[in-house]
């Protein structure tokens, strides 16, 4: 049996002191990208840590997030973010080309198929706007589906949480989509160490033998990277 996915005791916390690394570096490449976003979309949102950032950083911006974890849209909503309760592979209640900018951030792993993200993502993308999604992605043309289970719980479910889309397979979905004009791969690294911690799932750094830093977890070496589409551009939508 595969069980559900489940984020509340991960994402439901106390606020770190500090924004992610990661979060300030997905907020340079969206300041870097353009004309300063009227609305900003997070899908995956979880309690709204990355949306309380980017409304730092844009203060003119309207930030909302989507979260299917309802347990972490009441917890976020209840700190005064906009958090909408629902599905990133079917945003029944987000209107077209609504958003300046849609991040997707280590979140498309956990889906069996990439492609109904990635197409939502895509819909509620304004013309001209831009899509980052941060996650794991294959060099290689293999597409892989992941289950894992801590050792010795033979009985326990097997979680899902680490598929692996090649790139090769995103870029042949992204040419069939019209309103894609262009994408770009970049690779995410740490200035800094990350140390193992007692749950063997969550990730850690190691340094490689030309002295390159990378991620790994309990399962595999991770290879963490910013797929950033630009749309092509067209008349907004009404808001």
């Amino acid at each position: 049996m595969v069980s559900d996915y489940k984020r509340t005791e991960v994402y439901s916390g106390p606020e770190a002191a500090q924004p992610k690394h990661m979060f300030v570096w997905l907020c340079d490449r969206l300041a870097a990208s353009g004309t300063p976003p009227a609305r900003i979309l997070d899908v995956g949102a979880a309690t709204g840590d990355f949306l309380r950032y980017a409304a730092s950083r844009f203060p003119d911006a309207r930030c909302e997030g989507l979260e299917y974890d309802p347990e972490l849209v009441r917890i976020g909503t209840g700190k005064g973010l906009r958090l909408h309760h629902g599905d990133a592979n079917a945003m029944e209640d987000l209107p077209n080309g609504a958003f300046d900018a849609v991040f997707l951030t280590g979140t498309h792993s956990i889906f069996e198929d990439f492609r109904p993200s990635f197409a939502e993502c895509i819909r509620v993308a304004r013309g001209g706007g831009r899509v980052f999604v941060t996650g794991l992605f294959n060099d290689y043309p293999v597409d892989a589906r992941i289950h894992w289970r801590y050792a010795e719980r033979f009985e326990d479910d097997w979680h899902p949480g680490y598929n692996l889309f090649s790139k090769a397979s995103i870029a042949a979905f992204l040419a069939k989509q019209p309103r894609v004009e262009a994408h770009t791969f970049e690779k995410f690294v740490l200035p800094f160490d990350l140390a193992p911690q007692d749950d063997p799932i969550r990730s850690w750094t190691e340094t490689g033998s030309s002295g390159e830093r990378g991620f790994r977890n309990g399962i595999m070496p991770l290879n963490l990277e910013l797929l950033t589409l630009t749309l092509t551009p067209e008349d907004r939508t009404e808001r």
